[in-house]
């Protein structure tokens, strides 16, 4: 992975743990997104919750650009007809590349495809299964043009890795779990299951206030290498690695012992 890539999805990971509505994804996660896996359209179908429980019914569609909700609309009215209808069934994440499961004359000619997708020039899409605890979300997807060209191994390996933090921050903003928003308390966790210490404890707060390095420095009136010394501790007593995967296994795990 090039540095500018690894650098970007950082940052977007980082973002992500941010948001607390779907248009706050949408702002800040598909929008952006883009930088790393180029595509031409892009949305968000979520699981109908107001279904029947042995049905499964996709809803309320937030699509980049706003106006690929005319496709995303009609292929909810005709959805009994899409291939790709086993990922509603997914009980853990899954992603597949549409060009990989048909040839291209099959799936540009199928009535759905003409249907929903010719008006956009659809080549190509990945659909990504959103689930969390063995629960299905919603469905991810991107779409390219002929002109864009097929999506790539690496394209998938991006939205995979991606696709793990996406599943964590959604079931928190559908789920509406106070405790992951409770500051207060998931410090009080954190010292508990990780025996952080005091200046641990300031420093992980500073984090989940999504503060910077030269930010957090400043407000603790410390030099920049005692505060990578204490993250190092910090991401060596949560067994991580960076910033987003402290808020990841803050937001998951913390929220599953409350549950």
């Amino acid at each position: 992975m090039e540095k500018n890539s690894f650098l970007m999805i950082n940052d977007l990971i980082y973002d992500l743990y941010s948001c607390t509505s779907l248009n706050e994804i949408k702002a800040k996660f598909l929008l952006r997104l883009k930088m790393v896996i180029p595509y031409s359209y892009a949305s968000i179908l979520l699981r109908d919750t107001t279904a029947e429980p042995d049905t499964i019914r996709l809803t309320s569609p937030v699509c980049i650009p706003d106006s690929f909700c005319e496709a995303e609309n009609e292929y909810m009215k005709v959805a009994d007809e899409d291939h790709l209808l086993w990922l509603l069934h997914s009980r853990e994440p899954r992603l597949v590349r549409e060009s990989d499961l048909l040839e291209d004359q099959q799936r540009l000619n199928s009535p759905l495809y003409v249907h929903c997708y010719r008006k956009f020039q659809i080549f190509d899409s990945m659909q990504y299964a959103i689930v969390c605890k063995q629960e299905l979300l919603g469905i991810l997807t991107l779409f390219r043009t002929e002109k864009d060209g097929p999506f790539t191994n690496d394209d998938m390996f991006f939205l995979q890795a991606l696709g793990m933090h996406l599943n964590t921050v959604l079931y928190q903003i559908l789920h509406r779990q106070p405790e992951a928003t409770d500051l207060s308390e998931l410090l009080s966790w954190l010292k508990n299951e990780f025996h952080l210490t005091n200046r641990e404890l300031q420093i992980s707060e500073q984090v989940f206030q999504f503060r910077n390095n030269d930010e957090i420095a400043a407000s603790l009136d410390i030099r920049e290498n005692t505060l990578q010394k204490h993250l190092q501790n910090i991401f060596r007593k949560t067994n991580v690695t960076s910033r987003w995967e402290l808020l990841r296994i803050s937001r998951s795990d913390h929220s599953a012992q409350n549950l």
